[in-house]
């Protein structure tokens, strides 16, 4: 209950158990969960009768959907929708990762990346176009990218919708195939200027590290290896007494290269600050922030900083103008060399990181090791050279309404998006490493060429929009119909520069390296800053693309009686990234709703407050699957020719052009449920939908006398059939005690239909079949490992030299011999099974809020040094303990018999089930423990409230291999890379 007022007095409760001194003039505000909201004067009373009406959980809940807003009990698509508390008060860096495990049917993969680059990975309903797409991502009305939501503010953010199904999401046409995001920010509300500051310190650390065994382990195993080689032991037993006792570091070390290499805690800061308020007849809200991470690896850190401005003014009484302005600005700084995780995990136990006279470390068990001590990433951190990654993003929008009648809102949107971004790295000159026992130089460890490379990019996108919408009510008959059109255009360039052989390493520009052209540098891979992330290896140049699209769009919407409801949605896009002929594309929606609670015969059922039936069908696109230029024929230069004996700049055609080439287009089908029992309690929505994707874009194989690359054709369809599942519960105990839990998940079945006459397409780990799923491993099924009776039986082998203790592969043809035909799918890398659990309470000023998120039905694979002991010269891991050996000869040991070189890669390394580990887990998300300050403190302080909390993100991770215990569980399969992180802080929110 809430008081407003001046004068005291007194008002008691019903039952006499407490008295409430309130303002004479006061308006009490009563509240309840599963209640609508009742103010009532207090007129110098001292009783007051209340009666709460039943509040039929948001029934005049408005939900925001595409161009406009409906009331979420008339909502016919299905659209899910995410509050603004799920989003603050956690340390999480980007509004993705925030998302994780809220919403059934959105996947988001929180892939682990350094700093600025954890944005992390979404789908909604599946993948189903053989990628991984995100939704399409709209913030106010504007498109934006993820790198967009990835940066705004999370306490900006008014209100989130997911528009998953065809009914929802056809409205934005094209680009909507796989979902689309709606962000709303904050604007300012009417009264008296108010502040709202969010502080949080804490740190982060690694969720997981690889564990790799010290060195006396190292040489034990490696002797192992040797020997099973039929090859003599490299290390005596002399010296791994030496690496065991530590009596000689600098010959016999027992170096920990992760814990030197990476922080154990990496400072995050986080500052943010929201304004609002009113003047005359306009309202804003202006949000001020600060971010400040570090990175695990100590060289490097990122500085964010955020600048929102919404205004909204009533100009005429039939006229409202407002400005959504938004500018991020982010630097990532590196001042040491680039770490490379291959080299990282390749530096081995037995060689030293620093000698003790403080050079760095040459020896590697008691010999001088010029290779490994090369790659000594200590030194690259400290002397290697230095790096910047900067971008600015402004977006600048202006939005009318104008109401000229009643019913009648004609609005407008023009916006302006402007991304600039610079790269910039120099790889510094390196004097050659010293020898500890000898003192001589090591040649071949010098770096005696300085480099420095730049790249600059810029995007514009400008977006002009505008939409009428008219709205009556005929009896117990409810229409409203709205109609729009829409011009976006987008201008992409970039400029790379490098050279070569700098006079000194401090110097800043490109332009003060060496002249000469034997020293252009070529870009190497400095930075993806082209919209589809490529970058090639081409001296200093530009790339530029451009597109753009056209768009009509209209919807109806009736209700009869607020039980029978139906809506039609029509979008028509043209694209420039289609040929004139192909560039028109319909996407049409229908879908209706029965709210069967309203009927007759329903209102003697108490214990139901809310019952709709709603279903489905349209038409989504996907034309940002097209590349830009994919219709005609696409030219390269920089190519030279031999003209008479003397070179020729020219150009070549590179790739064949398609010109049919055309949409990808998803057809859905959705049926759903909503209700509410308990009287407003329970509320429960589930979803079934069939997803059926076709002219998914496929790269077809052209006869090598043709000459060219082939040209991207419409061959492809795959289908996802899903279920989803919402649960949630609110209810109070006594009169301090109030809680909430909900449940989410979703279950995917997908199936590749079509691939354009083929039956396989194989690449590498994964195979796309007819009849399979998306994102399939492939390779050998295994039978645990070669016994000696395997052997003696003539057991078939892949290949002849196996000995007992290798892998077993299963002849799964049962034809004798085993060769490629034997290879199966062995299981899939898409999460198709994901659920969330959420639990709120609250008690006497304090709060706890749990997020829990979880995958099942999927695996990883590890490869290379992430598995292989001693991979091109790798460590050891602590699961390679349990391995199989003469004296431990278990067919199902954890890793077969350990082996070093050529034996090892042939017999032990191709693709099998036995590297393929279950990717299920389960992880706590997210956890704050708050506490509000009373009232009473905060008046004395000018404050409208305090609180403060504690907060974590990834704090605790359950893993159903155990095999997994060193990787987190959301690691891309594959040879490692930066770690995941888990962040704790404290924190205090204030508003004045």
């Amino acid at each position: 209950m809430q008081i407003a007022g001046t004068n005291r007095g007194t008002v008691t409760s019903p039952d006499g158990t407490y008295q409430l001194e309130t303002p004479d003039d006061a308006t009490l505000i009563f509240s309840f969960i599963g209640y609508l909201q009742e103010k009532i004067a207090v007129n110098n009373r001292t009783t007051i009768d209340v009666v709460l009406k039943e509040d039929t959980k948001g029934l005049n809940e408005v939900v925001v959907v595409g161009y406009g807003c409906q009331k979420k009990v008339n909502l016919t698509g299905s659209v899910a929708t995410v509050s603004a508390d799920k989003l603050v008060s956690r340390p999480v860096t980007s509004v993705q990762n925030a998302l994780q495990g809220l919403v059934p049917g959105l996947t988001v993969l929180s892939r682990p990346g350094n700093v600025g680059k954890d944005a992390g990975t979404i789908t909604v309903r599946g993948r189903t176009n053989l990628s991984s797409p995100g939704p399409m991502i709209i913030v106010d009305g504007i498109p934006s990218t993820t790198n967009d939501m990835s940066a705004i503010n999370p306490n900006d953010i008014e209100s989130m919708s997911v528009l998953k199904d065809a009914a929802s999401a056809s409205i934005y046409g094209s680009r909507a195939a796989n979902g689309v995001i709606l962000i709303t920010t904050k604007r300012g509300k009417e009264g008296k200027m108010q502040v709202d500051v969010n502080a949080s310190y804490g740190a982060s650390s690694a969720t997981r590290l690889p564990k790799y065994l010290g060195s006396a382990d190292y040489a034990r195993l490696y002797n192992e290896g040797k020997l099973n080689a039929g090859k003599p032991a490299l290390y005596t037993d002399e010296q791994i007494k030496k690496f065991e006792d530590g009596s000689d570091p600098d010959h016999y070390p027992n170096t920990d290269w992760y814990k030197l290499a990476l922080r154990k805690n990496a400072p995050y800061k986080d500052l943010q600050a929201g304004i609002s308020g009113s003047s005359k007849n306009s309202t804003y809200y202006l949000s001020l922030g600060y971010l400040n991470q570090s990175s695990l690896i100590p060289t490097t850190s990122m500085d964010r900083y955020t600048v929102r401005l919404n205004t909204s003014t009533q100009v005429l009484p039939i006229l409202n103008i407002g400005t959504n302005m938004a500018f991020v600005k982010q630097d990532i700084n590196n001042k040491g060399g680039d770490l490379s995780f291959t080299t990282l995990n390749r530096s081995v136990p037995t060689l030293v990181a620093v000698q003790s006279d403080g050079t760095w470390g040459t020896m590697n068990g008691g010999k001088s090791d010029a290779t490994l001590s090369n790659g000594n990433v200590l030194r690259t951190l400290s002397e290697a050279g230095r790096s910047w990654d900067k971008s600015n993003s402004f977006t600048g929008g202006v939005n009318g309404s104008l109401t000229p009648l009643k019913g009648l809102a004609i609005k407008g949107l023009l916006s302006l998006k402007l991304d600039n971004r610079t790269a910039n790295r120099f790889t510094n000159t390196m004097d050659p490493l010293i020898d500890f026992d000898t003192k001589k130089e090591i040649k071949s460890t010098a770096v005696l060429l300085n480099e420095m490379q730049e790249k600059w990019g810029q995007r514009q996108a400008l977006l002009l929009q505008a939409y009428a919408e008219y709205e009556r009510n005929f009896g117990k008959h409810y229409a409203k119909i709205m109609a729009g059109a829409s011009e976006e255009s987008n201008v992409y360039r970039d400029i790379y520069a490098g050279r070569k052989n700098f006079p000194v390493n401090g110097l800043g520009t490109v332009g003060a390296g060496s002249g000469s052209p034997d020293d252009i540098s070529t870009d190497d891979g400095l930075t993806a800053l082209s919209p589809d992330g490529t970058t090639g290896q081409q001296p200093n140049g530009t790339y530029s693309e451009a597109w753009a699209i056209r768009s009509y769009f209209s919807r109806l919407n009736y209700a009869f009686a607020d039980k029978y409801l139906l809506e039609a949605n029509m979008r028509y896009d043209l694209s420039s990234r289609f040929h004139p002929d192909y560039r028109l594309a319909a996407f049409p929606s229908f879908s209706a709703g029965w709210r069967v609670s309203e009927e007759n015969f329903m209102k003697d059922v108490k214990w139901v407050s809310n019952l709709k039936v709603r279903g489905s069908w349209g038409i989504l696109g996907n034309e940002s699957a097209v590349p830009v230029g994919n219709y005609y024929n696409y030219l390269e230069s920089n190519i030279v020719y031999s003209f008479e004996e003397n070179p020729v700049n020219g150009i070549y055609q590179k790739t064949a052009s398609n010109m049919s080439t055309t949409w990808e287009k998803v057809y859905m089908s959705n049926v759903g449920l909503d209700a509410n029992f308990l009287k407003g309690k329970l509320d429960v929505t589930v979803d079934y939908y069939v997803k059926r994707t076709e002219g998914i874009l496929l790269n077809k194989t052209n006869p090598a006398v043709f000459g060219l690359a082939a040209a991207r054709v419409n061959a492809g369809s795959t289908r996802n059939k899903g279920i989803e599942l919402n649960l949630s519960y609110n209810d109070k105990i006594g009169k301090d005690f109030t809680y909430n839990i909900s449940v989410n998940l979703s279950k995917i079945k997908n199936t590749i239909v079509n691939l354009g006459g083929d039956d396989n397409r194989i690449n590498s780990y994964y195979i796309e079949r007819v009849g399979a799923a998306v994102g399939s491993f492939y390779g050998y099924e295994v039978d645990g490992l070669l016994a000696e009776d395997d052997i003696k039986n003539k057991y078939p082998l892949l290949y002849p030299n196996s000995k007992p203790g290798d892998i077993k592969y299963r002849d799964a043809d049962n034809n004798g011999k085993i060769d490629g035909d034997d290879r199966r799918i062995l299981g899939n890398d898409v999460p198709w099974f994901n659920y969330g659990a959420n639990l709120g309470m609250s008690y006497k000023g304090f709060d706890l809020n749990v997020l829990t998120y979880g995958v099942s039905d999927v695996k990883v694979y590890f490869g290379q040094e992430a598995s292989y002991a001693f991979f091109n010269g790798a460590g050891v891991k602590e699961y390679h303990l349990d391995r199989w050996t003469k004296e431990n000869p278990n067919p199902k040991a954890a890793y077969p018999r350990i082996l070093i070189g050529g034996d090892a890669t042939q017999n032990n390394t191709p693709i099998s089930e036995f590297w393929l580990f279950n990717g299920a887990f389960f992880r706590v998300r997210s956890v704050s423990l708050g506490y509000t300050v009373p009232a009473s403190w905060t008046k004395r302080a000018a404050m409208q409230s305090a609180r403060i909390y504690v907060a974590a993100n990834n704090p605790f991770t359950f893993m159903s291999d155990k095999r997994l215990h060193d990787y987190d569980p959301e690691m891309a399969s594959g040879r490692g890379s930066y770690p995941g992180v888990k962040t704790w802080v404290v924190g205090v929110n204030v508003k004045f």
